[in-house]
């Protein structure tokens, strides 16, 4: 890991601190949105299919009448698969599980689309049930991997329209087999768990809709919040640029710590500078929004974190530039490129401007 150093952002200059750009982010998203959230869960009778609800269930919100679907894909040609596997037991296990939660869960099961994968006919299907956030396992029935995601979870980040939350053998989520009759805590039980969030921001108009997300949609008044730059710069604009986000926060009255970290470009990298601060703040879910989205393509921070995070990680996607052609036709500017190249596309729109003003004289 790359030598680093925290920067305490502050007030600059001691001036107030501009917090409308993400004001108006929110107003955005709320519209955007609406007032309640469509989480699914995909699900296939392994171990960390029970972590997933858990989590999954943790960010369900009753009271402004969010929506709960557990999402499976059977395969007929499977035959070999133990009765506890078929998607009769697997609609009676996930369903009482929610129950436990006291949330009322649809089940929403299709057989595997003729000539298509599993990944494939699971981002389908979520996509055409309107899906806001996909809660899915980081590997299956087919057990954990070091150091990279399971082949549907890898698929559905990459293609799903919609937000996606990878979850961890570490981290938030640590099951509801005892829901069902394992050992774990019950759904109850996690649910009042307080959770630690670890925002990664890099100033984007992409990461102020996620950090808008996450405030109004996914966080309880339980759970915390922490907000990490990460740069190779020597942080003084990004300590700026974070201070807005304490600012914002502290308008709702909640405690938000920002923290600017700075890496050597020589000897480390954003990503790995992201996941240090993750277990230095001991926090447990990592959220993100994404930069440089192409059909097959993340940004290469994002898909850095989300492929090898030990934490669970949550990408959260804009549906409308997901589908744009800005999207599916480029993807290649990516979240690092951005942050390293802010200063000097700043200073390039400062120049432009007061030669604007010069002719205009």
């Amino acid at each position: 890991m790359a030598p680093s150093r925290d920067v305490s952002p502050l007030h600059p200059d001691g001036n107030p601190v501009d917090t409308s750009m993400l004001e108006s982010v929110e107003v955005e998203v709320k519209k955007r949105q609406g007032p309640f959230l469509h989480i699914a869960c995909a699900v296939d009778g392994s171990l960390m299919s029970d972590k997933s609800m858990g989590s999954a269930l943790s960010y369900f919100n009753s009271r402004r009448g969010d929506k709960f679907t557990v999402i499976h894909i059977s395969d007929s040609s499977k035959s070999y698969l133990s009765k506890h596997l078929q998607p009769a037991h697997l609609k009676n296990y996930y369903v009482d599980m929610a129950h436990g939660a006291r949330v009322k869960a649809e089940w929403l099961c299709r057989e595997k689309e003729e000539g298509r994968s599993t990944c494939e006919s699971l981002t389908r299907l979520a996509d055409k049930a309107g899906t806001d956030l996909l809660v899915l396992g980081s590997w299956g029935r087919k057990g954990e991997k070091l150091d990279m995601l399971g082949t549907v979870s890898d698929f559905s980040l990459r293609q799903a329209h919609c937000s996606i939350c990878i979850v961890r053998s570490a981290g938030a989520g640590s099951g509801l087999s005892g829901v069902a009759g394992g050992g774990g805590p019950s759904a109850a039980a996690l649910a009042s768990r307080p959770a630690r969030f670890m925002f990664a921001t890099d100033g984007s108009h992409a990461a102020h809709l996620a950090f808008c997300t996450l405030v109004n949609y996914l966080m309880r008044p339980i759970d915390s919040v922490a907000v990490i730059m990460v740069t190779t710069a020597d942080g003084t604009e990004e300590t700026k640029m974070v201070a807005q986000y304490a600012e914002f926060m502290k308008k709702r009255k909640i405690a938000c710590p920002v923290h600017v970290k700075v890496v050597d470009r020589t000897s480390g990298s954003v990503p790995e500078g992201i996941c240090s601060a993750v277990a230095e703040h001991g926090c447990d879910t990592l959220v993100m929004g994404i930069s440089g989205y192409g059909r097959k393509k993340l940004g290469s921070v994002s898909e850095d974190i989300s492929t090898r995070a030990s934490c669970t990680t949550i990408i959260i996607k804009d549906s409308r530039e997901v589908m744009s052609d800005r999207y599916t036709t480029a993807g290649i500017g990516t979240l690092a490129r951005e942050v390293e190249t802010a200063p000097i596309m700043q200073e390039r729109e400062a120049r432009q401007s007061s030669f604007r003003r010069a002719t205009e004289q």
